[in-house]
């Protein structure tokens, strides 16, 4: 759980706070970050062979950054009781398809972790001052949005709104949908988001922010593959990579499926449902090399 604590953090401050106490603590928060207590089970160790890779990881300490107006305080404190039921659904619902303990806080406004040097993992943008958030501060070039049509009308964002502002500020907006809680989906959906995402960073124009809803499956796994497939990692590195900076259970099976997908060039290859658990959680120079040509081909599509 996410949550966010003042500059001045006193053991005092472990008291429950009154309503007013915590609006106007809020009023005062921008950018600030929200420490994730650390966890052996969540922050594994980096090995050294790639901390210093060519994707350029960042060396800082773990940390997400939230991003929440002063100026929509009252109304967003106010609205966290409509959108609580909405909070309580999608959170039961993660936790039962997923099997994993993260939870969703749409209330706290968006937040992401920075991976590397120019890529981005976050939740998704609520209005188009976080547009201008992300450019102004973390000087985002492009977006790439994973969510269905139904995933951004279920939290009632205004998607036109977003991709305006996107388009005033020169920021490339890219879409690639998968469905929400579905393996087979992100499956299917992996290599042509991962073509844009690599094509994003190739123009070196600006940082990349990927994003579904939460920020804590589809597009964490679309960057892992990323890192798998272009960085020189085995998925095992990749996958402890991303989740030590930013906490989350995406689907390492379905990274592995599309792997599988791009790597396979023998129509009689056993099925991958019939591969053992390891399988393509690391390929040859040679299958790299393939997998890179075929998600590279899907740029125009």
């Amino acid at each position: 759980m996410v949550t966010i604590y003042r500059k001045k953090y006193r053991k005092k401050d472990l008291r429950p706070h009154s309503d007013s106490e915590t609006k106007r603590e809020m009023g005062t928060i921008w950018n600030s970050t929200c420490p994730i207590q650390k966890n052996p089970f969540l922050f594994p160790s980096l090995t050294k062979k790639y901390a210093n890779s060519f994707c350029n990881f960042t060396n800082k300490s773990v940390q997400i950054s939230c991003k929440l107006p002063g100026s929509e305080v009252e109304e967003n404190y106010t609205s966290r009781s409509v959108s609580s039921n909405k909070m309580e659904e999608y959170n039961l619902a993660m936790k039962r398809m997923t099997r994993n303990p993260y939870e969703y806080h749409h209330d706290l406004g968006m937040n992401y972790t920075l991976i590397t040097e120019n890529l981005i993992v976050g939740s998704q943008p609520q209005k188009a001052e976080d547009i201008d958030h992300l450019k102004k501060e973390e000087k985002v070039a492009f977006i790439l949005n994973l969510q269905q049509d139904k995933d951004i009308e279920f939290w009632g964002i205004d998607l036109q709104s977003i991709v305006r502002r996107c388009s005033e500020l020169g920021i490339h907006h890219m879409r690639r949908p998968a469905r929400d809680f579905d393996p087979d989906s992100l499956r299917g959906v992996l290599p042509k988001a991962v073509s844009s995402l690599e094509w994003a960073i190739s123009e070196g124009k600006g940082r990349v922010y990927v994003h579904c809803t939460a920020g804590l499956g589809r597009a964490p796994a679309v960057s892992i593959a990323y890192m798998f497939w272009f960085c020189g990692m085995d998925l095992n590195t990749a996958y402890d990579t991303l989740t030590s900076k930013r906490p989350c259970g995406p689907n390492k099976r379905s990274i592995r499926a599309a792997t599988y997908d791009l790597a396979k060039n023998d129509q009689w290859k056993e099925p991958f449902e019939n591969l053992p658990d390891y399988a393509f959680a690391d390929v040859a120079d040679w299958e790299r090399t393939l997998i890179q040509d075929r998600v590279r081909g899907l740029r125009d599509t």
